[in-house]
């Protein structure tokens, strides 16, 4: 019956890693499960693996697998609780038995239920919780183990409610969406989000991608040290891990904060572009270093939490989190897995199947006491976990671990991203994980109403938690945080227009395929370059990768689809790019040609990536071809509308990334190899692009 209250209080099937693996599996989700049915994990420890996370990849000195599940079998429940062990951690003037922050999901993202079960299971198992951006719900007001958010929206803040936890955290930046700002979509603002929040129900809740009063290191301090006297309340910082990330720790620490939240690449959340949240930011085993160890350099160590985030699933994730140089993790999607998610990505709807992150009007509801009950026996069981392994390493606390990067050892991993690190390898290997292409269906958003596809939840991140199909995939976006502001394209103009040497010029890098009329016609109308209209020009020619242009050249498109393009000892086109436009510097002619890549690729992160590794235009033929392939039966002015939206969308795109990044024109974007950044080190050495972490 419509409007009758209907409880969640079991488990549902997982759907996660139909279309595409999935980080958040299967085997991740048991596990969870396993915790917060019995009070403890099962596998603790699991020996490290050929493709993942760098974490998947580590092993610890002196740990083995089934030496840790045999003492586990031994001991039971009760002996791991009995074991002279602190894996606690001082917070705010609290102690917490585990070192968990429980994300930040705020009351709207989360259906209200689920914001009340987190805060009170953290009371009971001694964790703590950030309450998120977006205002504070009454029943979670009456928790002690919050934190208060000061987000860039500052939707609902008041002074009354930024004193009602034991913390404020002031959220520059999260993982799955570095650079761009808060997202809740239009149909979960109803009335009550709407009232908490100041806003006129059913609008989109965008907060701004930088804060408009925190533009540098010194506003940042400035802002820590008000809230610190306003609130009476120690200040955390929490940002997206970037290759700056080590900056602002050591700037967030000398503004006297209490410490800084570090949220890796693939972290969960709500609702977020795709397209930033697949490509743009460092995960968070390459980020914990860089910050451990500026931090130490200017002696800002002692006293501040370092607390990392993004894909963190199990108490042993957390030892080599802490091994790295963390004090405590941030634990979001592993929670709400706790309480009954089945990874169907659909948060950003409303129409969560699980009434994790449902409209908060739906009559499906989260039962609380359920999970609150099953929150907390997985808490207790990431704490025994912990305790377990610290006894196995013969120690008595979490904390005497802390940066003991000589005991972690990596595997199938190379030497330049273990020099990063600062760990030792096992095995050589290589980072990249390569698969075939996918074919995955275009988003009907796209091409019928030139909106970018939003989707909640994370654990994608190209050739690491899943395949890459190219070196082009290895390589992550950076995000601007607080060294320099990034730029909102809600509300601020992001330039993407083109001028070619010989004086052309365009509305956009990106080049369209002369595969369609109808195509052809919304790029001209569009202001976008053809293939064949630049192929038209004398001075222009096409070749393969790892052919030389002829002398005298003006405009090369450098096409993978030539014959001869991919074979035995043949380049990748990315890696043609890259010489063609370092040997045209070296020789003082790169203002005199025009470098156009023109191949298999996808979206604007291709588009962006390959523009600043050196080329001018770009044209991804396989996001045309599917247009026209869905379209082709379609009369010739709905094709050609749907080609027009398609393309604004990716120009759309690309201004996204760009905004993150903190740029406002093309020319800051072109040839700018220092905003990539390499996940893999033989893919850093033939792009010319530095590792993650440096």
């Amino acid at each position: 019956m419509a409007g009758v209250k209907r409880l969640v209080s079991r488990y549902l099937p997982p759907v996660g890693g139909v279309s595409a693996p999935e980080f958040w599996d299967r085997g991740r989700i048991e596990r969870i499960r396993h915790a917060a049915l019995k009070g403890l994990e099962k596998p603790i420890l699991e020996p490290p693996l050929r493709r993942g996370r760098l974490l998947d990849r580590m092993s610890v000195e002196g740990l083995r697998p089934s030496e840790v599940e045999a003492l586990a079998e031994k001991l039971g429940v009760e002996g791991i609780d009995r074991l002279d062990v602190d894996v606690g951690v001082e917070f705010a003037g609290a102690f917490l038995r585990v070192p968990v922050y429980l994300g930040d999901m705020s009351f709207g993202a989360l259906s209200g239920n689920p914001n009340i079960a987190l805060a009170r299971a953290a009371d009971i198992a001694g964790a703590v919780v950030g309450v998120g951006e977006g205002g504070l719900h009454p029943e979670v007001a009456k928790s002690r183990n919050i934190v208060i958010q000061w987000a860039s929206g500052r939707f609902g803040i008041d002074r009354y409610m930024l004193r009602r936890g034991l913390a404020v955290n002031i959220k520059i930046g999260q993982g799955a969406k570095p650079g761009i700002g808060g997202h809740l979509p239009s149909r979960k603002v109803v009335d009550v989000i709407a009232r908490l929040r100041k806003l006129p129900p059913g609008t989109e809740a965008l907060s701004p991608a930088p804060h408009h009063d925190i533009y540098s290191i010194e506003d940042l301090a400035q802002r820590i040290r008000m809230l610190r006297e306003l609130t009476e309340r120690p200040v955390l910082v929490k940002t997206a891990a970037t290759n700056q990330v080590g900056f602002v720790a050591v700037g967030t620490a000398r503004g006297d904060a209490l410490g800084i939240i570090v949220d890796g690449a693939g972290a969960g959340t709500g609702a977020t572009p795709r397209i930033v949240r697949d490509h743009v930011g460092i995960p968070i085993d390459y980020a914990i270093p860089v910050v451990h160890d500026l931090l130490v350099s200017n002696s800002l160590r002692e006293g501040f939490i370092v607390i990392g985030g993004g894909m963190i699933s199990s108490a042993s994730d957390i030892l080599k989190l802490v091994m790295l140089g963390a004090d405590m993790a941030m634990m979001g999607t592993a929670a709400l897995i706790a309480m009954g998610c089945i990874m169907c990505h659909l948060c950003n709807t409303g129409k969560c199947p699980t009434a994790l992150t449902n409209s908060v009007d739906s009559p499906l509801k989260l039962d609380i006491d359920w999970a609150v009950a099953r929150l907390v026996s997985w808490l207790r069981g990431v704490e025994r976990g912990l305790k377990l392994l610290v006894y196995a390493l013969g120690e008595d606390k979490l904390s005497r671990l802390r940066a003991k990067r000589s005991m972690l050892r990596l595997h199938n991993v190379d030497e330049d991203v273990a020099r990063v690190l600062g760990v030792e390898v096992e095995e050589p290997g290589e980072v990249a994980w390569y698969g075939d292409p996918r074919e995955e269906p275009i988003p009907s958003e796209v091409y019928l109403e030139a909106k970018t596809p939003v989707l909640g939840m994370g654990g994608y991140v190209p050739g690491y938690t899943v395949p890459a199909e190219r070196p082009l995939d290895l390589l992550r976006i950076e995000a601007a945080q607080v060294t320099r502001p990034s730029v909102d394209p809600y509300r601020e103009e992001i330039d993407i227009g083109v001028r070619l040497p010989d004086g052309t010029e365009y509305d956009a890098p990106i080049t369209v395929p002369c595969i369609d009329t109808a195509l052809m016609e919304a790029a001209e109308a569009l202001g976008y370059p053809l293939e064949c209209e630049l192929l038209e020009r004398p001075y222009a020619t096409s070749i393969p990768p790892g052919v030389e242009p002829p002398p005298g050249t003006r405009i090369i498109i450098v096409d993978e689809e030539l014959k001869g393009a991919r074979g035995r000892g043949k380049p990748w086109l990315e890696e043609w790019v890259v010489k063609l436009d370092d040997d045209y510097w070296k020789d003082g002619i790169r203002g005199t040609v025009a470098i156009v890549a023109a191949g298999d690729f996808r979206h604007a992160a291709d588009v962006y990536k390959l523009v600043a590794l050196g080329a001018d235009l770009v044209s991804p033929r396989r996001t045309l071809r599917l247009v026209k392939k869905k379209l082709e039966a379609k009369p010739y002015e709905a094709r050609r509308e749907a080609y027009e939206n398609t393309l604004i969308e990716l120009g759309w795109e690309l201004r996204l990334l760009m905004g993150a990044g903190g740029l406002t024109s093309y020319q800051s974007l072109q040839g700018n190899r220092w905003l990539l950044r390499s996940l893999d080190g033989r893919v850093s050495h033939i792009l010319h692009v530095s590792l993650a972490g440096t």
